[in-house]
């Protein structure tokens, strides 16, 4: 095994994977509006892609589908009865409502917290805050969970926050807004929060999801020192071409910074921050993409930097794309190029065709944590992959997924059904015991 420090966990796709339209301002959710998803494929490719993960040696985790649909939501909202009674209802009083209760959005790990490694911290601990995504309805509704699996993964070697407060305006949007530059994992860092406004500014015809002060507050509940932690706010112009998260233009692994041109909005503060990564972090290396060699659209469109930049052996990298990218060739022409200029020397393209149609990458499927092997040890093995494992999640998902989910279908009572007995088989499976609603009912 290659470990330097660095664990990837991806979200397991939710059997109830579907094209409801809910992400505003995200291009591809909104372009593919009521298509006809394949649940199986996408939790297939999304295994694949953790495959490829552990075929370099590294260690990689998950995390457990949300319990969807969420039956609890409606009952707090006023829905009563069987499940089933509360699905008919539901279709005929609010068919919105019932497709929030369905997403599967949390197979977005990115967005699941932000986490701090210990090294960064003044007491020496890993911090982990579960991101409130208060923004979107359908997503709003997943910090419980999440925050009880982060408790039920690290709650023996870090702290698990609360989220912050869930109001207008205080949106988090986790480590999809949050980059980490140094020389080695395991080596002290400079934590970048990247954030849309503050909460208390107006934008008209914009969401600005990650707001400047739960920014702020995490760098200090993290307790990182503040000379290490930096912040930089998102160019509008970016987020209304459809990076709706910071992580659609720059990335970052150990001393390397890519970043388009017109990812940020202040550019005298930009240089500032280069200029101190400079001169603090051994070997930094920023890659700017500029407008003229892959415009803002290209970028987006293609999802070039939703990638996974991850460092394999000989201190070398590997940056895993998706393969949309090889449909554009100015795109293609600089991955040639940073194959010879920068520690970047692998190129890995993956299919994950369902993921991508509702605006989720790569980078986006997980989140990454560093730590070291005294904590690695102390992490819960259920939630780490194996060879038998992953080809036991394989066998489950074929076993239990649809492979056409139209939005009619959510009207399906079966669909409910097959839900649950999947996630109380993947329980079962995993030893967990009893972690859903349905099954303390």
């Amino acid at each position: 095994m290659t470990f330097s420090g660095e664990i990837n966990f991806d979200g397991l796709i939710g059997p109830t994977h579907n094209y409801a339209g809910l992400s505003q301002g995200n291009l591809a959710s909104q372009k593919h509006f009521n298509k006809t998803s394949n649940p199986q494929a996408a939790a297939l490719q999304g295994l694949d892609k953790m495959r490829l993960i552990m075929d370099q040696g590294i260690p990689q985790g998950f995390f457990l589908p949300h319990e969807r649909p969420h039956l609890k939501t409606l009952r707090v909202l006023g829905f009563d009865g069987t499940d089933e009674e509360i699905i008919n209802r539901a279709a005929k009083q609010n068919p919105i409502l019932l497709k929030n209760v369905y997403s599967a959005s949390s197979m977005w790990a990115a967005n699941a917290a932000t986490f701090s490694p210990s090294i960064d911290s003044f007491d020496q601990n890993i911090h982990i805050t579960p991101a409130n995504l208060n923004t979107m309805f359908h997503r709003s509704i997943e910090h419980e969970f999440t925050k009880a699996q982060l408790e039920l993964i690290f709650g023996d070697v870090a702290e698990v926050h609360d989220p912050f407060i869930n109001i207008s305006g205080y949106g988090d949007e986790g480590a999809a807004n949050h980059l980490r530059l140094c020389e080695q994992h395991l080596k002290p860092g400079f934590q970048i929060f990247v954030y849309g406004s503050s909460a208390f500014e107006v934008h008209q015809g914009m969401i600005a999801r990650q707001a400047e002060e739960i920014s702020k507050a995490i760098s200090v509940t993290h307790q990182l020192d503040p000379d290490r932690a930096l912040f930089l706010k998102q160019n509008e112009q970016a987020i209304s071409a459809g990076s709706f998260h910071n992580d659609i233009v720059s990335l970052a692994n150990e001393e390397v910074f890519i970043f388009h041109q017109e990812a940020f909005a202040d550019r005298i503060e930009l240089e500032r921050i280069l200029h101190h990564l400079k001169d603090h972090v051994k070997g930094f290396h920023p890659i700017e993409i500029f407008s003229e060699d892959i415009s803002l659209d290209d970028l987006v469109s293609s999802y070039l930097l939703n990638s996974q930049l991850i460092t394999v052996k000989n201190n070398e990298m590997m940056m895993l794309l998706p393969k949309e990218v090889q449909n554009h060739s100015n795109c293609m022409r600089w991955l040639e190029e940073i194959k010879s200029s920068s520690p970047i020397k692998h190129i890995e393209f993956v299919d994950i065709l369902q993921s991508m149609m509702n605006g989720g990458g790569p980078a986006c499927l997980r989140f990454k944590i560093t730590v070291n092997n005294d904590e690695l040890n102390q992490i819960n093995e259920k939630f780490l992959l194996t060879p038998k494992k992953l080809m036991d999640l394989r066998a489950l998902v074929t076993k239990h997924y649809r492979d056409k989910l139209n939005p009619a279908d959510l009207l399906d009572n079966n669909l409910v059904q097959e839900s649950y007995r999947f996630l109380d088989e993947l329980t079962q499976l995993l030893d967990l015991g009893n972690v859903y609603d349905f099954q303390k009912l």
